[in-house]
């Protein structure tokens, strides 16, 4: 599948390039960020460097799809919106989203999702789409409540501080909500 660009009434949703990197690592070096993440913070540019080259081998195998999150009117990077292969479930991709603090609480991820979830049901034809909070991010798990997703398990991760809820919308539960 290739990414194409998503136009939403704020937004518009393109491949991430290596022109983002910049916009990329402040977004990820900051802890209020990482927090919320379970990936490491990264503390240089070349951290970020090597995330975008694995974005990029990965999409060119059809197993990630990283989109940019740009505001029209500034044509900003605001946040990342990742579509990943579930390397333990061969019939699901899952989704990363990372936004700059600054635009929190502006209801993007809620603009967002449905047309990634619909990319990734529709394009890129998952049988399940699968979005992972920490248990601590409340607005995060209403989003996926809303937007058709049902909690699917609570989990630890060994070394993660808080617990996981596991977030799952099936292609036959978003062709129902979706009148198809």
């Amino acid at each position: 599948m290739t990414i194409n660009n998503i136009e939403t009434e704020r937004f518009i949703l393109r491949k991430v390039e290596y022109s983002d990197l910049e916009e990329i690592f402040n977004i990820l070096s900051d802890e209020n960020v990482i927090t919320n993440l379970n990936m490491d913070l990264h503390r240089n540019i070349d951290d970020t460097r090597k995330l975008l080259d694995n974005y990029f081998e990965e999409y060119n195998k059809g197993t990630k799809y990283p989109y940019a999150i740009i505001e029209k009117t500034t044509k900003k990077l605001v946040g990342v919106f990742l579509i990943k292969l579930d390397l333990y479930d061969e019939d699901c991709f899952e989704f990363t989203i990372y936004i700059d603090p600054r635009f929190w609480n502006k209801g993007i991820y809620t603009e967002v999702l449905p047309y990634m979830t619909k990319v990734a049901i529709e394009d890129i034809k998952t049988g399940n789409f699968r979005g992972f909070v920490m248990e601590k991010n409340e607005a995060s798990a209403i989003v996926l409540e809303r937007a058709g997703f049902e909690l699917e398990k609570i989990f630890n991760v060994p070394g993660l501080e808080g617990k996981i809820k596991s977030y799952l919308i099936t292609r036959e539960n978003y062709y129902k909500r979706n009148g198809k």
